[in-house]
């Protein structure tokens, strides 16, 4: 029987905000979440591998490894355990999480804006310094003006409670076609791509194409396995999702959650010393 969270449209709006809009959300350190540990997924059951650490060539559309990266996946202990508790809600499926990226250093975090900046060059005309930065700040967290002491100068994966990952076959390890690479900054990648084709096609599925028909139905798997389990997704990034830190609570405060919290509570895991 197919799993009816494949059959639920996910929520879009348009103009919704990016990664530069919500550095403003308060965060509360005192909260005693806000000292967990960085811990390695793998001993929590999921699968996953740094996909910025890979030197096979393989992994588009940076196609080397970075120096600053790590092959290990590692998130805030609350973040594992929920994700624990989404790979035991899909495990009926026959699917499970793969997790491609959780806490970022901010050396990395500078190596992946300036690939942004980049692209900007390569797809816009003649763009301005405004242009590099509103493209970029929609598939990534500005670490320029980094500071451990200021929560409006941090990236979300340096908190540790930012995660990537997609779906895979849990008996194969086949991934699940999700209609786009990761980190691909373009509009096939924003989560509800495929939602808003359909609707251009008069919600009629049969008019897509059978692998359009397909990365829509994963997608809205992975989103409402997550998102369930009390993720908040970043809409621009089908791959990307948030618990516990300031993206976490600007999409609460901006969505329906009947009681929205007062202030997110991850700050900076390395200005911790936590990894």
């Amino acid at each position: 029987m197919l799993n009816p969270k494949r059959l639920r449209p996910i929520p879009w709006t348009e103009d919704a905000p990016t990664a530069l809009d919500y550095h403003g959300m308060p965060v509360d350190l005192t909260d005693p979440r806000a000292r967990e540990p960085l811990v390695d997924l793998a001993d929590y059951g999921i699968a996953g591998t740094g996909f910025y650490a890979r030197d096979d060539g393989l992994n588009a559309p940076y196609e080397r490894a970075f120096a600053s990266a790590n092959r290990r996946v590692r998130t805030r202990r609350s973040v594992a355990e929920l994700l624990a508790q989404v790979n035991a809600a899909l495990a009926d499926d026959g699917v499970e999480l793969f997790a491609l990226n959780g806490y970022r250093p901010l050396a990395l975090q500078q190596e992946l804006w300036d690939f942004f900046m980049a692209r900007c060059d390569e797809v816009i005309d003649k763009p301005t310094d405004a242009d590099r930065i509103a493209f970029a700040g929609r598939y990534c967290s500005d670490p320029r003006h980094y500071d451990p002491a200021d929560p409006t100068s941090w990236p979300t994966h340096i908190t540790g409670g930012a995660i990537d990952l997609t779906l895979r076959a849990t008996q194969s390890g086949e991934p699940l076609y999700m209609g786009g690479i990761f980190d691909d900054p373009d509009a096939l990648s924003h989560t509800a791509h495929f939602e808003k084709v359909l609707r251009q096609l008069g919600g009629n599925e049969h008019a897509l194409s059978l692998s359009d028909r397909e990365a829509l139905k994963n997608r809205r798997l992975l989103y409402w396995a997550m998102t369930e389990a009390g993720f908040a997704n970043y809409t621009y990034e089908w791959w990307h999702y948030d618990f516990g830190t300031q993206m976490w609570l600007a999409d609460r405060r901006g969505g329906t959650a009947a009681a929205a919290p007062h202030s997110a509570w991850y700050g900076p895991a390395d200005a911790l010393r936590l990894d």
